[in-house]
């Protein structure tokens, strides 16, 4: 017959607390190396905080130049350009800034016109404090063609907008914040004239200034709910030293991923933020099994020290932990390396949560319940009066 497969065979009687202060001031340091960095060097914003525009774009023939690219970009007066390598040497990411709809984008939508309508036609600013836009056509133009005409720059005209009759003027009505989301379709169709000979456009995505600080906020606030909710679960399943113990252990393992981020400088995007949240649900799931063992074994051992069971709490859910840990290690590998460059931030981050948090929940949350004072008559009497119902009833079943 099959035997069941036992990660540790052996009778494990590992010193974990024995080396507490020590993971103590290694994760001080490490959460506030975190900290000072997300102050001094910085978040690597992605897109959909920051605002802008992110192009991908594919080079037709050979490997993707670089240097010669951020040039052409870099001379189109859309203002700041990074680029980078987008998963092989021929596809290259490129990212411009947040556009915030000046004059200087009216005329590049000035060119784009000229490039994709003909020459001799005009567009300039309407009245100060308005984003509205004015065109000038070469010849004079009637309502269909007005619209067909402007939709060359990303702009609908609305039938209350068309001209009357046959004109070669034209003024679209926006507000100052619409002529910014607009400057960042003519941004984009920008990057393409300048390098459509090319590379081919494989894809766009473009955030504007409102859109962005409203993700951002959102986010912020997705990530302290998530916690909120969290420590007040662990608050009503357990007693208040192991509540403590647990949001502390959750808290530093989002402020090392957050450091991991600055270190590495990897895009912090809304894919980023949901691996921060998973980093904290995987980090108390592992938590929460350790504690229960705790707890049940201060029920069982009343006079054992407070360090020999949690050491032996430990010791016995560490198989568990061990496959868990293993099994979502090797999945989230299989992300690093074949996820590609979209999920590149999200695996690494989940790479190192996967570590951070089984750390956590030995020297952190479990090390805290120490310094905590937790003592095996702070139990809740209700509760070891279920449980002994509970026992009473299995014993007669």
């Amino acid at each position: 017959m099959w035997k069941p497969v036992r990660l540790f065979a052996f009778k494990r009687k590992f010193d974990f607390l024995g080396q507490r202060r020590i993971a103590l001031i290694l994760s001080t340091l490490i959460n506030i190396v975190s900290i000072v960095g997300v102050f001094t060097i910085g978040l690597n914003f992605g897109i959909d905080f920051k605002g802008g525009i992110a192009i991908q774009a594919k080079a037709k023939d050979g490997k993707a130049e670089l240097d010669q690219l951020r040039n052409t970009v870099g001379a189109l007066g859309v203002g700041e350009v990074s680029l980078q390598e987008f998963g092989d040497p021929s596809t290259v990411l490129i990212r411009v800034q947040r556009q915030e709809g000046d004059n200087q984008c009216v005329a590049g939508a000035q060119r784009v016109m000229q490039k994709r309508a003909g020459p001799g036609w005009l567009v300039k600013p309407g009245a100060a404090g308005t984003g509205d836009v004015e065109f000038t056509a070469p010849a004079a133009l009637d309502g269909a063609n007005w619209r067909d005409a402007v939709s060359r720059v990303g702009l609908t005209l609305q039938e209350r907008q068309l001209p009357r009759g046959t004109t070669n003027t034209a003024k679209v009505d926006m507000s100052v914040e619409q002529r910014a989301e607009w400057c960042q379709q003519v941004a984009i169709k920008l990057v393409e004239d300048a390098i459509g000979t090319n590379y081919e456009l494989r894809g766009t995505e473009s955030v504007g200034p409102k859109i962005g600080d409203e993700l951002m906020r959102s986010g912020i606030w997705a990530v302290i709910a998530t916690m909120v909710a969290i420590a007040i679960y662990v608050w009503v399943r357990f007693e208040w030293q192991f509540a403590v113990g647990a949001l502390i252990a959750m808290l530093h393992d989002v402020i090392s991923t957050i450091g991991i981020f600055v270190l590495f400088q990897l895009d912090f995007s809304l894919t980023a933020l949901a691996a921060v949240l998973t980093i904290a649900g995987y980090s108390i799931n592992d938590t929460v099994v350790i504690f229960d063992r705790v707890r049940e074994n201060m029920r069982r051992y009343k006079k054992m020290p407070l360090l020999d069971l949690l050491n032996q709490s430990i010791n016995e859910t560490l198989s568990r932990t061990m496959m868990t840990s293993a099994t979502v290690f090797v999945a989230v590998g299989a992300l690093v390396l074949f996820g590609g460059p979209v999920l590149h931030s999200f695996s690494i981050a989940m790479l190192w949560g996967v570590i951070v948090g089984t750390y956590s929940s030995v020297w952190v949350a479990c090390a805290g319940l120490v310094y905590l004072g937790l003592r095996a008559d702070q139990l809740r009497p209700a509760d070891d009066k279920a449980d002994k119902a509970d026992k009473t009833e299995q014993a007669g079943a």
